[in-house]
């Protein structure tokens, strides 16, 4: 049966507005802060998972899309049944996310739809030094570096390194100045 149709619906939208600051819907905290229903155990930190979930993929989960993304989830869990079913999900999400992102035009759309997802609706800055360069917060980055953990980024850089390697990269594209203060 349908999502919309059942109690479960009710149990959404409480925990919706538990962790939602806004009525604009959950960035990606407050995703991580969802409790998912007990027979629905699922990652909300894998990243396929929440491609999946952003449809319109600005950087946040709205009501509609975490119906819809529920909706999704109770098909394919009546499809593959409730063994095993958190992994299944993540397959799937990774799959439908593949088909999006395999070739240049998917790969650019990805990675701006993790710059929307890890800026949490902040907006970037710009500096003088170079101002056609959009800027993103140390926290901005440090969001980024929590959301690479499952792919082991902290067994290779620890956080200040990884923000010293983005401002290298930067400097080394002529993105910033090497004696910018900023």
């Amino acid at each position: 049966g349908s999502v919309a149709e059942s109690p479960l619906v009710g149990y959404l939208q409480s925990e919706f507005d538990r962790v939602a600051k806004t009525r604009r819907g959950l960035y990606l905290h407050q995703v991580q802060q969802f409790q998912p229903p007990q027979e629905f155990s699922m990652d909300l930190r894998h990243l396929a998972t929440l491609w999946k979930l952003d449809v319109d993929r600005d950087g946040n989960v709205s009501w509609q899309e975490l119906l819809a993304f529920a909706e999704f989830a109770n098909e394919r869990r009546e499809f593959f049944g409730s063994l095993d079913f958190d992994r299944k999900l993540r397959a799937q999400c990774v799959v439908d996310m593949w088909e999006n992102i395999r070739d240049a035009r998917g790969e650019e759309a990805f990675a701006d739809w993790v710059i929307r997802l890890v800026a949490q609706g902040e907006d970037h800055r710009e500096f003088e030094v170079s101002p056609e360069v959009p800027f993103m917060s140390r926290d901005t980055v440090m969001t980024l570096y929590e959301l690479l953990k499952p792919y082991q980024v902290s067994s290779h850089i620890d956080q200040q390194g990884f923000l010293d390697m983005l401002q290298q990269i930067g400097e080394h594209m002529n993105l910033m100045s090497l004696h910018a203060e900023e």
